[in-house]
């Protein structure tokens, strides 16, 4: 490995300036565009599909869907096409550096669009191929960090993986290891075919010791491309945290903590990225040129073919320095722009948010009983949110799983046992002793102990044997005379529809895993139960327009909840309602320490 960090610093120490501004450049250009014609793509298929958002419920039709597999390989060939420019543009880099020759961007530039062209009109489908399948490996730090920022995508793998997790993990194992096999050859395709040929030749030759050799300093190399990523991303995080402790008010610290250190997360990630496929293909490309057999060749002069006007007017030093600072300079206002754009209120928590105790208080009492609704009434909650299902015999109980095994011990899908049956379980067994005996309640029990108390937010649950609970559901709030002091939520929009037809007057909720797209089309959902992390500056903002709230569940750290109190939700579901009471009071961390900063910055 010493040889290789040598012979990397006299390569990066001639071009290390036009390296970096190329790869800044590059990422968010390219961020940019892959955003942009997503969101576009998602739009066409989602018109095509007659919907106007992406939710769960609607996830298999769209994924499945002709259009959506089209622009899904597109995009793929988009990738790949961007990843051969990437290589490309590295490579004739790392070649004028190792020639002494100085280059900066708008040279770079098109030294790699001229490669890239190169290469796919003489390897049309093996070179697809190639790139392909070398995508994962030397992209796999950008990969993970892209996932890790798109819902839409943590969301595609969690149901692709959610039935074969065993599988699809030696799926990934295997692909990453072919991957970096085969991404040892793919910057030599880009060279001349006799230095193609005289490398092939030479790898050959050397058998598989060197070709294991090399790729084991590979992974070396990619695990010292996240450890540079973390250092750095740690030392900026201590640094703002120092900056906000000096500058900041209190109260307002937290806040401005968990957005700064959202924009530097964003950025370790995108140079982590960076970092991993140029210190790879470095790596690979040093493993190659520094060979004997090319030692012995004369280098090679990239620039030795006759210009045109226009390159000669392109290639002098005043367009090209001027180029540079205008693409510095314009993307350095988008960049201001875009956090402008999605900073957050860093003022004071609202108090005008309401607090949702989540199956009635699940941390201190045995969820979905009358436990847990006394405990949630005693912890000030606005609100408790319950589950109901239908037994055998048609009675309306709590419970969130469809299975009873869980909460009671009894194993026994709901649909399939009669209320004697369940009277004679015990819902907090497998809780706390001092719960035995605690019985899984009706939900007019419920309804009758909250009545002048504490308002409901019923999630009625669809297990595919109650089609008819909602008519029940409604009649029961009805009778109880409980319509003004309740709100029926459900993740199946048809209960929502059903519950607005059998009394408009009943306030009603639809409850996403994920959202995209434009929700106005839901005129049954007078407000919106999100996932947390799902959860953006914008989509809060969007929603509100349409005069609706947003709720947001289920937070039970700190940080959540301060970083959706800044985003100005309407309704906080958790299991622990006293915590969420106090920081919206702001009753915690007004004055918070470093170590307590950072810890926020970190989660």
């Amino acid at each position: 490995m010493k040889p290789f960090v040598k012979a990397a610093i006299r390569i990066l120490k001639e071009n290390w300036l036009g390296l970096l501004i190329f790869e800044i450049t590059y990422r968010i250009i390219s961020i940019v565009l892959l955003q942009k014609g997503s969101d576009f793509a998602i739009q066409i298929c989602l018109n095509k599909l007659g919907y106007s958002y992406l939710t769960a419920e609607n996830f298999g039709k769209f994924i499945t869907y002709p259009p959506t597999i089209f622009f899904l390989v597109l995009g793929l060939l988009v990738m790949c096409f961007a990843l051969t420019f990437e290589v490309s543009t590295l490579l004739y880099c790392f070649e004028s550096s190792r020639r002494k020759q100085k280059t900066i961007l708008p040279m770079i530039i098109y030294m790699g669009w001229k490669g890239t062209l190169r290469f796919l009109k003489k390897y049309p489908v093996r070179g697809l191929f190639y790139v392909i399948i070398c995508t994962p490996y030397l992209c796999i730090h950008f990969l993970i960090w892209n996932v890790s920022q798109t819902k839409l995508l943590q969301f595609s793998l969690q149901q692709l993986g959610s039935s074969n997790y065993l599988q699809m993990t030696v799926l990934l194992v295997l692909l990453i290891c072919a991957s970096a096999v085969f991404s040892l050859r793919l910057p030599c395709y880009l060279m001349p075919e006799e230095d193609l040929k005289k490398f092939h030749n030479h790898t050959v030759r050397s058998g598989k010791a060197r070709w294991i050799k090399v790729l084991s300093g590979s992974v070396a190399v990619q695990i010292f491309a996240v450890l540079i990523a973390f250092i750095l991303y740690m030392a900026a995080l201590m640094i703002m945290v120092v900056c906000v402790t000096t500058l900041k008010a209190a109260g307002t610290m937290v806040s401005a903590v968990l957005f700064y250190s959202r924009l530097i997360q964003y950025a370790a990630g995108v140079a982590a990225g960076s970092a991993g496929i140029m210190l790879t293909l470095l790596y690979f490309y040093i493993c190659f040129a520094e060979s004997e057999m090319v030692e012995k060749q004369e280098p090679r002069s990239l620039g030795s073919e006759k210009k045109s006007a226009f390159a000669r007017v392109m290639s002098s030093k005043f367009m090209l320095y001027g180029i540079t600072v205008f693409i510095v300079l314009a993307e350095s206002a988008y960049l201001l722009g875009a956090i402008r754009r999605n900073l957050p209120d860093m003022g004071p928590s609202r108090a005008a948010v309401a607090v949702t105790a989540h199956r009635g208080g699940a941390r201190m009492a045995p969820e979905n009983t009358l436990s847990a609704m006394a405990y949630a009434v005693e912890a000030m909650a606005d609100m408790a949110e319950i589950d109901v299902q239908e037994t055998k015999d048609g009675e309306i109980v709590l419970l969130h799983d469809t299975n009873l095994k869980r909460t009671t011990g009894f194993s026994a899908n709901i649909w399939n046992i009669t209320s004697d049956q369940i009277n004679q379980l015990d819902a907090g067994v497998k809780f706390n002793k001092k719960f035995l005996g605690e019985p899984v309640p009706t939900l007019e029990q419920v309804i009758r102990f909250c009545k002048g108390k504490m308002k409901l937010n019923i999630e009625v649950k669809y297990n595919g044997h109650n089609k008819g609970i909602v008519k029940k559901v409604v009649k029961i709030i009805e009778d109880e005379d409980f319509t003004r002091d309740c709100v029926i939520t459900s993740m199946n929009y048809k209960f929502l529809k059903q519950v607005k037809q059998e009394n408009p007057d009943i306030k009603t909720g639809y409850t996403l895993r994920m959202s995209y797209g434009d929700l106005s089309e839901l005129s049954d959902a007078d407000f919106f139960s999100v996932k947390h992390t799902y959860i953006t500056g914008q989509f809060v903002k969007d929603v509100h327009k349409m005069g609706k709230e947003v709720h947001a569940w289920t937070l039970n750290y700190q940080g959540d909840m301060q970083r959706m109190l800044s985003m100005n939700v309407d309704n906080i579901i958790t299991d622990d309602p006293e915590l969420v009471r106090k920081v919206i009071l702001g009753e915690t961390d007004r004055n918070p320490t470093f170590l307590t900063l950072l810890k926020y910055a970190l989660q």
